[in-house]
C-alpha cells in the first residue's frame, strides 16, 4: 500500500465496539484512495471504433519528428482490424483484417516496423511503412491500408497468441508475445523472424491458478533493456525481466499494493535516455499508476481521468508537439466510452506531471 501521513482518531478506535471499527477502516480506505489520486481531463479522443461492445483494445504512436502535427495513432478493435488517427482523433484509415488484439511500434532507418497480435490467424503480423509521406499515405488511404502493397509477413506463433509489445535492444528490433490463458512468453529477433528465447510467465510463483492470470500488457524499455509484463487475475502482478537474458527482475507491484483489479495496458514516458516513468492502466479502480522506471521501479503516484473507465492498452510519447502537447501526450482507452461505442481518449503530459498529490485531499 502506499505510504500515508495522516492518522485519524476516532471513537471508532475503541475496543469495544469493533463493527464500526471495521466500518471505519474500510472508509479509511475508501478515501484513501479519493485523497492520494490526481483527477486530470482528457484533451482530445478518438472517432469511436466500428464494432460494439468491447472491442476498442490497444494504442501505438507514431511521433512524425519532420512535422510532429502529422504523427499518427494506430488504434486495434480487437474484433475486426487497426485504425489510423490523427492526433486530433480523426479516423484516417482502417483496415479489417481480423481480430487484432494489440500492436506496437518502432522507427528504424526510415521505416515504421508495426507488429500486431492477430487472434484470427494466431500470427505475429509484421508489417514495415517508409515513413516519407506516412501521413498522407493514410489520409488518402481511407480503407485497408494495411494491403499486400506493403511489405510484411505474417509468423507462426504456435501458440494462442494475445498480447505483443515491440522494442530496440541493442539496436535489435525485438518483439514479446504472450499466450491466452497460458504462462508462456516468446521473444522474437524480427530481423531473423524467429524466435530467440522463451520464459514462464509464472515461474517466479508457486500455488497460483493458472486459469484468468495470462499475461497482456507489455513494454520494452529500449534504454535501460528491461521488459514489463502486466499479468492478470488474482494476483494482478506487474513484473520487470532483463531484456538480454530474460531473467526476473522483481514484481514491480501486485493488487496486494497499488493495482485494483487487473493491470492491463503498459508504457513508458521517457524524460531522459534513461530516466522517466513506468504507466500501468490499474483497471479494477480505473485509475493510472506511475513507477520509476529504472530500478527499484518506485511507485510514485496514481491519477485518473475524468470519464475514463476499465482501461486496457495504452501508449505515451515524451516528445513535444509545440502549442499542443509540450510534454508529450498519453492515448488510452476507453472501456465503455457510452452512449457510443468504445474509443481512445488524448491527454496532455504535462496535466498528468504538474498534478502533485497531496497529504490533504487536493491537486495542484
Amino acid at each position: 500500500m502506499m505510504n500515508m501521513d495522516i492518522q485519524c482518531h476516532s471513537v471508532l478506535d475503541t475496543p469495544s465496539n469493533n463493527i464500526l471499527k471495521k466500518a471505519g477502516f474500510l472508509l479509511a480506505l475508501f478515501f484513501s484512495a479519493i485523497v492520494y489520486t490526481a483527477e486530470i481531463d482528457y484533451s482530445a479522443e478518438t472517432d469511436p471504433v466500428i464494432t460494439k461492445g468491447d472491442s476498442a483494445d490497444d494504442p501505438a504512436i507514431w511521433f512524425n519528428s519532420e512535422d510532429p502535427r502529422k504523427s499518427l495513432i494506430f488504434g486495434t478493435d480487437k474484433n475486426s482490424g487497426i485504425y489510423v488517427y490523427d492526433i486530433e482523433g480523426n479516423a484516417l484509415s482502417y483496415s479489417n483484417l481480423g481480430r487484432i488484439n494489440n500492436i506496437d511500434l518502432r522507427e528504424k532507418d526510415g521505416t515504421v516496423h508495426i507488429v500486431t497480435s492477430n487472434r484470427s490467424a494466431s500470427t505475429l503480423d509484421y508489417w514495415l511503412f517508409p515513413t516519407d509521406g506516412l501521413f498522407n499515405y493514410f489520409k488518402n488511404k481511407p480503407l485497408n491500408s494495411f494491403s499486400e502493397d506493403i511489405r510484411h509477413v505474417q509468423l507462426k506463433a504456435g501458440m494462442d497468441i494475445y498480447g505483443i509489445c515491440m522494442g530496440l535492444v541493442g539496436g535489435n528490433l525485438r518483439a514479446i508475445l504472450t499466450e491466452e490463458e497460458g504462462k508462456t512468453i516468446q521473444y522474437w529477433d524480427l530481423k531473423k523472424q524467429e524466435i530467440i528465447g522463451t520464459f514462464d510467465i509464472t515461474a517466479e510463483e508457486t500455488n497460483v491458478p493458472l486459469f484468468g492470470n495470462e499475461a497482456e500488457g507489455c513494454v520494452i524499455d529500449d534504454e535501460n533493456e528491461h521488459i514489463i509484463i502486466s499479468r492478470e487475475g488474482m494476483r494482478g502482478i506487474l513484473n520487470a525481466y532483463d531484456a538480454n537474458t530474460l531473467e526476473f527482475i522483481k514484481v514491480i507491484d501486485s493488487r496486494s499494493g497499488n493495482i485494483g483489479g487487473d493491470p492491463e495496458g503498459v508504457t513508458v514516458y521517457k524524460t531522459t535516455d534513461k530516466e522517466g516513468f513506468i504507466i500501468v492502466s490499474s483497471q479494477g479502480d480505473s485509475k493510472f499508476n506511475l513507477y520509476n522506471r529504472q530500478f527499484p521501479f518506485d511507485y510514485v503516484k496514481s491519477f485518473t481521468i475524468n470519464g475514463v473507465t476499465d482501461t486496457d492498452g495504452i501508449d505515451v510519447t515524451s516528445m513535444s508537439i509545440d502549442g499542443l502537447y509540450t510534454h508529450g501526450f498519453l492515448v488510452v482507452q476507453d472501456g465503455y466510452n457510452s452512449p457510443d461505442n468504445q474509443n481512445f481518449k488524448i491527454v496532455d503530459m504535462e496535466q498528468v506531471l504538474k498534478k502533485k498529490v497531496t497529504n490533504h485531499g487536493s491537486t495542484n
